[in-house]
Formats: structure tokens, C-alpha cells, sequence
């Protein structure tokens, strides 16, 4: 593939991101990332994005959920001015600072569960799982974990071995770490038992909490932790019965389970609630939130009941800058911008104008076979053909690229890695989000019209 040859098929100018993706290329391992169109980002501002060559956009990808409050939330960079302002960070794992100790008790409190909690702090989503997993197995004494697949969890080598997503032979080739199990998640639209889960939950939660169960028996009761997202992300926005989250629950009462909810996507207000897992009226025992959290900054934070994180000895949930001040004070000023300006009521208000209009849509454009969502958590699934729900890859990365085109940010995920990710901040202007949906309209109409060369394909390399 030649980079220049890009320029026969885009209408935009791409000069100059176009120089740094072939730098790029030239000293960023490949595996570092899942790219799409050649866009190099120079300022982001609220919902929009500006990329090397001066074109605009409105952002539908949110940096993989990061902001949730948008690009440089004025409340977010007034804290980590004043913040710098008196110290970047000293280590907590010696002495104490103020930050992430405030941080720490506003989580105790916005998180579901009236019992005593602990927090420890990390960096990304991944080191957030890993901490879970620590605490699992500390506080049961046992090595098992139960994941799901088609799950997301990050690349670290916990995270990455409860990733169900991944192929095992990708997984394979970095030694993932033992004592990790698959199950069948409830997808309501695809599952392997052929059920319709949309008509029949029940059935559904019935045989996928069966197939938990049995692999908990196989394991002699010996499991220490179930890992779930309550609405898987990168598997294309499954949102399974409420009876299969409230079975979860059950089942890990019964056999002394920790039961791990991963929030990493779904958490701070994404889908209408602090958490995702409180639309199921679930608790979880630890809730590990990210990527949202800290307004832009890299911090995630793991919060457990009291016994169970206070079973990790020191120094087990040590880094040198966890709970970095700076951090803490951005994560702090996100909380307080999605309390104040209402932000949750806001994304159920407008989530639900974004799936009405994808309602009519799916009238017009037979390649839309399932609209998924919930709040700002929104997939839509492109099929070749309705019936037998054949995922159409090609078809939706053609969409993407004519977004692109038109100014908007739009990616594909899911487990065929062809479901449109509809993700914008939760602060977005109501204008911005009428034009991003007719940009996506009018991309869809010019690939159903044949208006989108194949050729774009190979340069779009995405899930």
C-alpha cells in the first residue's frame, strides 16, 4: 500500500497528516493501534476535532470514550492548571497527598453499594482489571476467573488473558496467564443457541447462565472471580436481558464469587447512569472505571467492598505515580461537570433522539440489521442480509470513510468488526448532533448507490 495513492479517493486535503502517518509507520510498532483514515489530530475543542490540515470534525468516537465531557472541559483544565501549579505529583507509595485521597471518598460514594469501600488507582483500563483480578484471587484464595467471549478488557497480561475478543491464537503468542475461562455471553441478536433474545430473554439468560454454572461445577467451585461488562463495548454494544446480569449476581452469592464489573467503557454517565450495571439494579463487589474518569488525563480507579480490596497485601497495588495528583484533580473536575450540567439526563435525552433516528433510517437502508443502545452507548450493525445477520465489514468501513469525507469521526467495532460506534460527549450541541447524523445518512446512501470505491478498503485497517 502507497500512502500517496490515498489522495485518487479522498476529497480532503491530507498533506499534512498524511507526513506523520508515514512517520508513523516508520517507528510505531503496528500492533500499537487499529487505524483507520490517515487523520492526525492537531486541537480538539468540546465535540470537535481539527486535524493537521485544517479540517474539521465532529467527533463520534470521543478518543474511545475519553471524553465524556468533551475536549478540554474548561472545568477540567482549570484543576490541572491549579494543580500544577503547586505539584505534579509525589508518590503515595511513601508519603499521602490530598487529591487522590478525595478522589478515592467521591467514588465510595458515586458507586453502587451501601458497604464500606476501598479504591486503589492505576492508569489505564487495563491495570484497573489487573488490580480486580489481584483482589479476586487474594481475597478467595483461588486462581480461577470466569470471563466471556467477545470481550474487551485491555492488553496487559491480565486483562489481555480475560479478553475474549482477541483471537486465542493472537492472545497465544504472548503466553496469556492461566486459570482463565470462556463463556457465552446473552446476545440477545447473536448467539449460539439461535435464540431471539429480544423476544425471549428469559430463554436466553436461562441458557447462558446454564453454560456459567456448569463451567463453575467443572472448576470444582474453585473460581475466584466473575468478569464481566454489564454492556459489552468492542463486541459491537451487546446489551444482554436483565434476568442474565440479576442471574450473575446469583450465581456468584451462591459460590462466594467475587463478581467484577468492568466499566471501563460503560462508566461515568455513558449510558445514562454513573454505571452501566445500574440499569440491571445489580451491585457489583468491584467496579473498575477508566478511560471517562479523568476528563482526558490517564488515571483508572478499582473500587471494592473493604474486605475484599483489604486482601491485598502491600506492596500489591503499588505504581509509582498511581493516584498522580494531577489526575486526581482532573477525575475530580469530571465529576463535578457531569453533576452540575446534568449530563446524564442529557445523554438518555439525546441517546434516545440518536436511536429514533437510526429507527428510520433502518426503514430506508437494508444493510442496518440491529440497532443497539443505550444512552451514548450506541451500535448499529450492518448485515448483508437481514435474515441470516451475515456481518458486512466491508459495507460499514465504506460508511466510515465517507463520514470521514464529510467531516465526521466514525469507526467500526464489533465482532465482526461491523457495527458503526456511535460514541459522541455527552456535551455535545444539539446542531452538531443533527448535522453528524445526516452526515452519516447521506455516507450511507452514497455506498448503497455505489458511490464508494472498494478501493478504499485497503486503507482502512480498523477491528
Amino acid at each position: 500500500m502507497r500512502w500517496e495513492d490515498i489522495e485518487k479517493y479522498v476529497s480532503l486535503k491530507v498533506d499534512e497528516s498524511l507526513k506523520r502517518v508515514k512517520d508513523s509507520d516508520e517507528y510505531v510498532a503496528s500492533a500499537s493501534g487499529l487505524k483507520y483514515y490517515p487523520l492526525c489530530v492537531e486541537r480538539a475543542e468540546g465535540a470537535k476535532v481539527w486535524d493537521k490540515d485544517g479540517n474539521e470534525y465532529i467527533d463520534f468516537l470521543t478518543s474511545a470514550c475519553v471524553y465524556n465531557v468533551g475536549h478540554r472541559h474548561p472545568k477540567v483544565l482549570a484543576a490541572i492548571r491549579d494543580q500544577i501549579e503547586k505539584v505534579l505529583n509525589y508518590t503515595i507509595a511513601y508519603l499521602y497527598e490530598e487529591a487522590p485521597v478525595e478522589l478515592a471518598k467521591r467514588l465510595t460514594q458515586i458507586t453502587p453499594g451501601n458497604f464500606k469501600k476501598k479504591v486503589t488507582f492505576g492508569f489505564s483500563g487495563s491495570d484497573g482489571v489487573d488490580s480486580a483480578i489481584k483482589a479476586a484471587r487474594a481475597y478467595t484464595g483461588r486462581r480461577h476467573i470466569i470471563a466471556f467471549k467477545d470481550s474487551y478488557h485491555g492488553t496487559t497480561y491480565g486483562s489481555l488473558s480475560l479478553t475474549g475478543i482477541v483471537k486465542s491464537e493472537v492472545r497465544g503468542k504472548v503466553f496469556p496467564i492461566p486459570d482463565v475461562h470462556f463463556v457465552e455471553y446473552a446476545d440477545p441478536y447473536r448467539n449460539k443457541w439461535g435464540i431471539d433474545g429480544y423476544r425471549d430473554p428469559s430463554a436466553l439468560s436461562s441458557k447462558a447462565l446454564a453454560e456459567v454454572e456448569s463451567k463453575i461445577k467443572e472448576l470444582d467451585g474453585e473460581v475466584a472471580g466473575i468478569v464481566l461488562e454489564p454492556m459489552q463495548g468492542d463486541a459491537g454494544v451487546v446489551i444482554p436481558p436483565k434476568e442474565f446480569i440479576v442471574g450473575l449476581r446469583d450465581l456468584a452469592d451462591k459460590y462466594n464469587i467475587v463478581l467484577i464489573d468492568e466499566e471501563v467503557q460503560t462508566g461515568m454517565g455513558r449510558t445514562g447512569k454513573w454505571w452501566a450495571i445500574e440499569n440491571f439494579e445489580v451491585v457489583p463487589d468491584i467496579i473498575v472505571s477508566a478511560k471517562a474518569l479523568g476528563g482526558g488525563m490517564p488515571i483508572s480507579a478499582t473500587i471494592g467492598k473493604e474486605e475484599i480490596m483489604e486482601s491485598v497485601p502491600p506492596p500489591l497495588f503499588v505504581f509509582t505515580h498511581c493516584g498522580h495528583a494531577v489526575n486526581a484533580r482532573a477525575a475530580l473536575a469530571t465529576i463535578e461537570a457531569i453533576e452540575e450540567e446534568g449530563l446524564l439526563e442529557r445523554a438518555n435525552r439525546l441517546g434516545k433522539r440518536v436511536l429514533d433516528e437510526f429507527s428510520r433510517m433502518k426503514d430506508e437502508f437494508e444493510f442496518i440489521g440491529d440497532i443497539r443502545g443505550v444512552a451514548f452507548l450506541i451500535g448499529i450493525d450492518i448485515v448483508k442480509d437481514r435474515e441470516t445477520k451475515e456481518p458486512d465489514r466491508n459495507t460499514a468501513l465504506k460508511i466510515c470513510w465517507r463520514a470521514w469525507e464529510r467531516g465526521l469521526i466514525l469507526v467500526t467495532f464489533g465482532k465482526g468488526g461491523n457495527v458503526l460506534r456511535i460514541a459522541p460527549p455527552l456535551i455535545i450541541k444539539e446542531e452538531e448532533l443533527d448535522k453528524a447524523l445526516d452526515i452519516i445518512k447521506s455516507s450511507m446512501k452514497d455506498v448503497r448507490d455505489g458511490k464508494v470505491s472498494d478501493d478504499v478498503l485497503r486503507f482502512l485497517r480498523g477491528w
